[in-house]
C-alpha cells in the first residue's frame, strides 16, 4: 500500500470545507481520482467506503474526513470535478444559446466514465433520493441556472410564451440528450442532435404570431418541400 500523503501547510492556498486549515491539492486530486476510479470500475455507491478510497489514494482516512464529512459529499465532489464550466453565451440568439447549453451535455456525456458514474447514482435514486437532490443542487446547478436565465430572457423578449413552466422546459431540453447518452449508451456525433432538440422545443413554445399556427416552421429552418404531383 502506498504511503499516505501528508497534509502540507506549505501547499497552495485553499481551505478545507470543514475549516480554515490549508490542504494539499495533490491529496485532494488523489482522493477524487480514486473515488471516480472505484465507481467507474463497478464499485457500487453502497459498497464504496472511505477506507477503500483512502487505500487507493494512498492517504489516511482522516485526510478524507477533513475535506468531506461523508461519502455523499465525496461522491458529489468527484462528479463535480468532471463537469465543464458554463460556456460564454453573450451575443448569441435565443436558439443559439439553448443549442450551446444542450450540446455541452453531449461533450460532457461523451465521457464513458461519467456515464457509468451517473448511472450508478441513478441506481441509488430510490434508496437515497436526497443524493439525487444534492446532485441537482451542486453538480448541475450552474447549468440549470444558465438555462433558466436564457428561458427567462426569451419570455422577457416576447419570443417564448409567458406561461411557460421553466422547470418542465429544462427537462424537455436536457432529457433527450441524457437519455441518449446515459440510459441508452448511444454516442452523439455532432451538434445536430442538440439543434433538433432545441428546434422541436421552440416550435412548441414560441409566441404564436398572427397568421401562423403553433406548428409553423421556425424562420431559421428551411420550409418543407412541396410534395411531388
Amino acid at each position: 500500500m502506498p504511503m499516505p500523503h501528508a497534509d502540507r501547510a506549505a501547499a497552495a492556498p485553499g481551505s478545507s470545507p470543514r475549516g480554515g486549515r490549508q490542504r494539499d491539492p495533490a491529496a485532494d486530486q488523489a482522493i477524487l481520482d480514486s473515488t471516480l476510479g472505484l465507481l467507474s470500475q463497478g464499485c457500487s455507491f453502497g459498497d464504496l467506503s472511505m477506507d477503500l478510497v483512502a487505500q487507493r489514494a494512498g492517504v489516511a482516512r482522516a485526510t478524507i474526513y477533513r475535506r468531506w464529512r461523508n461519502k455523499e459529499e465525496l461522491v458529489l465532489a468527484a462528479l463535480g470535478s468532471l463537469d465543464l464550466p458554463v460556456p460564454p453565451l453573450e451575443g448569441l440568439s435565443l436558439r443559439d444559446r439553448l443549442v450551446t447549453l444542450v450540446d455541452q451535455l453531449r461533450h460532457r456525456g461523451q465521457d464513458t466514465n461519467l456515464h457509468r458514474l451517473i448511472g450508478s447514482l441513478l441506481g441509488e435514486a430510490v434508496r437515497r433520493p436526497q443524493l439525487v437532490e444534492q446532485f441537482e443542487n451542486t453538480v448541475v446547478a450552474a447549468r440549470h441556472e444558465a438555462l433558466l436565465r436564457v428561458l427567462r430572457d426569451g419570455i422577457d423578449s416576447g419570443e417564448l410564451r409567458a406561461g411557460l413552466d421553466l422547470d418542465d422546459a429544462i427537462e424537455m431540453l436536457t432529457g433527450p440528450m441524457a437519455a441518449r447518452l446515459i440510459l441508452r449508451q448511444r454516442p452523439v456525433e455532432s451538434v445536430v442532435f442538440a439543434e433538433r432538440i432545441v428546434d422541436t422545443f421552440l416550435n412548441g413554445t414560441r409566441i404564436v404570431r398572427a397568421g401562423t399556427s403553433p406548428g409553423t416552421t421556425p424562420e431559421h429552418l428551411p420550409q418543407p418541400e412541396e410534395p411531388l404531383p
